[in-house]
C-alpha cells in the first residue's frame, strides 16, 4: 500500500493537494474520477480523448514529453511517424481551458520535440 501511495504522489507532483482524484492548478481543476474539468468553476467541453490527453500532461506537469511519449501514456502504443493529430488536438484543449489559446500558458510547446504543463502559470 506504501509503494502505491508513492507513485500517485509522485503522479501528482507539481499540482496542489485535492480531495480524491483531483488535479489543481490555478483555477484548472481536473476530476479523473468524474473525468471532469473546469476552468474558474467553469467546466470545459473535451472529448474523451483529449482529457486523456490532458491529464497525461497535467500527471507530468513541469517534464517535457515528446509525442510519442504522450501516445504511449494515453493509448499505450507509439504514433504513426506523419501523425500530427496530437497538435491538432492540444489546439483544441487549449481553445478549451486557456483564456488566450494563441498565447498559451498551460499548455506549452516546445519546437521539435513535444510539450510541457508548465506547473505554474507565466
Amino acid at each position: 500500500l506504501a509503494r502505491i501511495r508513492a507513485v500517485l504522489r509522485r503522479h501528482g507532483e507539481g499540482a496542489a493537494p485535492a480531495a480524491g482524484n483531483t488535479l489543481r492548478f490555478g483555477t484548472l481543476e481536473i476530476d479523473r474520477d468524474a473525468r471532469v474539468v473546469s476552468v474558474a468553476g467553469q467546466p470545459c467541453e473535451l472529448t474523451s480523448y483529449q482529457f486523456d490527453l490532458l491529464v497525461a500532461l497535467a500527471e507530468r506537469a513541469g517534464r517535457v514529453l515528446t509525442r510519442d511519449q504522450i501516445m504511449e501514456a494515453v493509448r499505450g502504443r507509439e504514433l504513426d511517424a506523419f501523425d500530427r493529430s496530437i497538435d491538432v488536438h492540444m489546439g483544441r484543449i487549449r481553445a478549451a481551458i486557456e483564456a488566450d489559446a494563441k498565447a498559451p500558458k498551460r499548455i506549452l510547446t516546445v519546437r521539435g520535440v513535444g510539450y510541457v504543463f508548465a506547473r505554474q502559470q507565466t
